[in-house]
C-alpha cells in the first residue's frame, strides 16, 4: 500500500489503494489502545458526484450536525455544497471557512436571540419558522430575513421522528402563520420539511411536494410569491443502500408539482447521505468474560461478555438510543468455537452496550472488531465520560483527488 502524510491532517494514498487495504493495514499493527476511525475522504466526493448525478434540479445543503470533521467540511465547501446550520457555533463554523451567506440555510425553528443576531450581522438571511413566537422574534431582529415556512409531514419508518419537536401543521396552523407574516410584512420565501431521520418511505417525498405546493398556492392568494422548496433530509448512507428510489420519486414530484420553467429553486438537508459509509471503526477487545445463563427450560447455555475500547459514549451512541443495530466484522479463527455474546464499551455505565445479543466466534484479548458506516452522528455525540478518549480519526485522501481537484486547503 503506498501512502505519504500530507500537511493538511491527511493521509494520501495511491489511486489504486482501496480503503478496505488501508483498515487490514491498521488492524495488522494492531492492537491500538484507542479505537480509529478511518474517514475516506473519496467517498464523500463520490456521494456529491452521485447525488448531483440522480438529483440534478435538488441542490444538497449539508446538514452540518451530522459529523463537522473539519476535512470533511474543507472538502464540501470546495464541492460547493450548501449547508445547513442550526446553532449559532455551526454558522460560526461555517461563515469562518469563507462559506457565503447564500449558501447557509438556518434551519432552526427555535433560534436563541444571540444565534439570530449572529445570523443577521453575517447576513445569514434564510432561516425557518414553524411558530407565531418565531415570527415576532425574527421581526424584532432580524425582520429582513427571508424565511421559509417549516411544516410537518413524518414518515413512519424513522429513526428519529422530528416532526414531534419541530415544524407546523400544514392544514390547520400554516395558512395562520402565513397570514401571521403578512401582517408583519415579513419576507416568506419559501416551504420546508423534513420526513424524519433514516427514512425508510420513499413515497413520502412525493405527498410532501405535492403539500407544499398546496401552500404555494395559498401563499399567492395573499399576496406571497414563494421561491424555495427545501426538501429536508432522511436519505439513507450506508454502503448498499442507495438513493436511486429516493431520487426517482422526488425529481417525479418536483417536475411535476414544480416544473424547470416556474424558476422555483429546490434545496436539500443530506447529512447521513454524505458521511455515514465515509467513516470505518477499527476496535480492539480489550477485555471478556464467560457468563452462564439460566434458561426457562432449567438449561444452561455459557456466554461471552466482551468488552471493546469504543462504545455508546464513542462511536454507538445510535445504537444505545435510536435502534440502529451494528454489523461486526471480525477475523474468523480457523477451529473457534461460536458463543452467544454481548457486547459492551469500556466504560462502567450500564448502558454502555453495543450488542446485547449476538452470535460470535470466540475473540481473544487484543483482536479487532471493525465496524463500517459509523460516519453519520458517531463523532458529534461522543464524550470523554469516565475518562475514555474519543476516537482517533485517520482522515485518506486518494492522490489523484489531491493533484486534480485540489481539494482541501490549510
Amino acid at each position: 500500500m503506498s501512502s505519504q502524510n500530507s500537511p493538511d491532517g491527511l493521509t494520501l494514498i495511491s489511486d489504486e489503494t482501496s480503503i478496505g487495504e488501508v483498515v487490514r493495514d491498521i488492524v495488522s499493527k494492531g492492537p491500538h489502545e484507542d479505537p480509529i476511525h478511518v474517514l475516506d475522504l473519496d467517498d464523500v466526493v463520490r456521494k456529491h458526484k452521485n447525488w448531483c448525478e440522480q438529483m440534478p434540479r435538488v441542490s444538497p445543503f449539508y446538514a452540518v450536525k451530522c459529523n463537522d470533521d473539519p476535512r470533511i467540511l474543507q472538502i464540501m465547501v470546495k464541492l460547493g455544497l450548501g449547508f445547513d446550520c442550526a446553532s449559532k457555533g455551526e454558522l460560526e463554523r461555517m461563515v469562518d471557512l469563507g462559506v457565503e451567506p447564500e449558501r447557509i440555510i438556518f434551519t432552526q425553528p427555535a433560534k436563541s436571540i444571540p444565534s439570530l443576531l449572529y445570523a443577521h450581522s453575517k447576513q445569514v438571511s434564510v432561516m425557518t419558522f414553524d411558530s407565531t413566537i418565531e415570527l415576532e422574534k425574527i421581526h424584532q431582529h432580524f425582520p429582513e430575513a427571508h424565511l421559509v415556512l417549516r411544516i410537518r409531514h413524518d414518515a413512519l419508518k424513522v429513526r428519529c421522528m422530528l416532526g414531534k419537536k419541530f415544524g407546523c401543521d400544514p392544514v390547520n396552523e400554516a395558512p395562520t402563520l402565513l397570514r401571521k407574516a403578512a401582517q408583519l410584512r415579513l419576507n416568506v420565501v419559501g416551504i420546508s420539511f423534513h420526513v424524519g431521520s433514516d427514512c425508510e418511505e420513499h413515497e413520502v417525498y412525493y405527498d410532501a411536494v405535492k403539500v407544499s405546493r398546496d401552500l404555494f398556492v395559498f401563499a399567492k392568494s395573499i399576496g406571497y410569491e414563494l421561491s424555495l422548496v427545501d426538501i429536508g433530509g432522511g436519505f439513507p448512507g450506508e454502503k448498499n443502500k442507495p438513493i436511486d428510489r429516493y431520487a426517482r420519486v422526488i425529481n417525479r414530484a418536483i417536475d411535476h408539482f414544480f416544473p424547470a420553467e416556474e424558476n422555483v429553486r429546490i434545496i436539500a438537508e443530506p447529512g447521513r447521505y454524505y458521511v455515514a459509509s465515509a467513516v470505518t471503526l477499527v476496535s480492539f477487545v480489550h477485555s471478556k468474560r464467560f457468563v452462564t445463563d439460566r434458561l426457562e427450560d432449567g438449561t444452561e447455555r455459557t456466554r461471552v461478555f466482551y468488552y471493546l475500547n469504543d462504545g455508546v459514549y464513542g462511536t454507538f451512541f445510535s445504537a444505545a438510543f435510536e435502534g440502529q443495530v451494528p454489523v461486526p466484522i471480525i477475523q474468523r479463527k480457523v477451529g473457534a468455537k461460536e458463543y452467544s455474546s454481548s457486547v459492551w464499551g469500556p466504560s462502567c455505565n450500564i448502558l454502555d452496550l453495543i450488542l446485547p445479543d449476538i452470535l460470535l466466534p470466540e475473540l481473544d484479548i487484543g483482536d479487532s472488531v471493525v465496524f463500517e458506516n459509523v460516519g453519520a452522528y458517531s463523532t458529534v455525540r461522543a464524550c470523554q465520560f469516565n475518562g475514555f478518549p474519543l476516537p482517533k480519526i485517520i482522515a485518506y485522501l486518494r492522490e489523484g483527488t489531491w493533484s486534480v481537484a485540489a481539494v482541501l486547503t490549510t
